[in-house]
């Protein structure tokens, strides 16, 4: 029988979900207002960046927009493949016991990362790695606490679709798109990574 979720952690649940709002370029005062503008329609529909607005920041940023349409159009291929990898790394993961069991936990770690590529590929268009907001970053970090989230199995998928996306940038010989990519994954990663640390300190100081 499915465990009926108590309203007071539904509540905190879509409190922090509210306040997870982890990307910042929107309101980085070094962009032109019409590329903020840009970011931030993007950003509030989660979606990825039209043709027409990787023109725009490309301009500032001097990355080739083709080759971020080319990514984008590749995207959904490349999480499938970093998927696998994760997959070939920790079998079991996705079976009864798993960390990633049930399928919507899987799902949620797959949604999840796309929304970090997306945001990745926001910042590489935007010529900035520093893509995170600290207040929505400990938000994230209380909400995947409380879903108990494998921060583990999320990084090992990061870190793939981080060398998947830098591979094909490469490929189109898109250099300098393709470092800062690897630069606002690596910054994600950190970010992610740094939870893991904060979590277990906190679990320390309340024993």
């Amino acid at each position: 029988m499915k465990e009926i979720m108590p309203e007071s952690r539904k509540d905190s649940i879509h409190s922090l979900a509210e306040q997870a709002q982890i990307f910042c370029l929107h309101e980085d005062a070094s962009l032109p207002p019409s590329h903020q503008a840009v970011l931030d329609l993007a950003n509030k529909s989660k979606r990825l960046l039209a043709e027409n607005e990787l023109i725009v920041l490309c301009k500032k940023s001097g990355c080739d927009p083709q080759k971020l349409v080319e990514l984008e159009k590749q995207l959904p291929n490349l999480i499938d493949k970093a998927k696998e990898d994760l997959l070939k790394k920790k079998p079991a993961i996705t079976a009864p016991g798993g960390s990633l069991y049930p399928n919507d936990r899987a799902e949620a770690c797959w949604r999840d990362c796309f929304h970090f590529a997306r945001i990745s590929i926001y910042g590489t268009a935007a010529g900035n790695v520093n893509i995170t907001d600290k207040k929505g970053l400990e938000a994230l970090r209380e909400l995947y606490l409380l879903l108990e989230v494998p921060l583990e199995a999320l990084i090992i998928c990061l870190e793939q679709l981080q060398n998947r996306c830098g591979e094909l940038l490469s490929q189109l010989g898109a250099n300098k798109d393709e470092k800062l990519l690897r630069g606002c994954f690596q910054h994600l990663n950190e970010k992610i990574t740094s939870f893991q640390s904060k979590n277990t300190n906190e679990d320390q100081e309340s024993t």
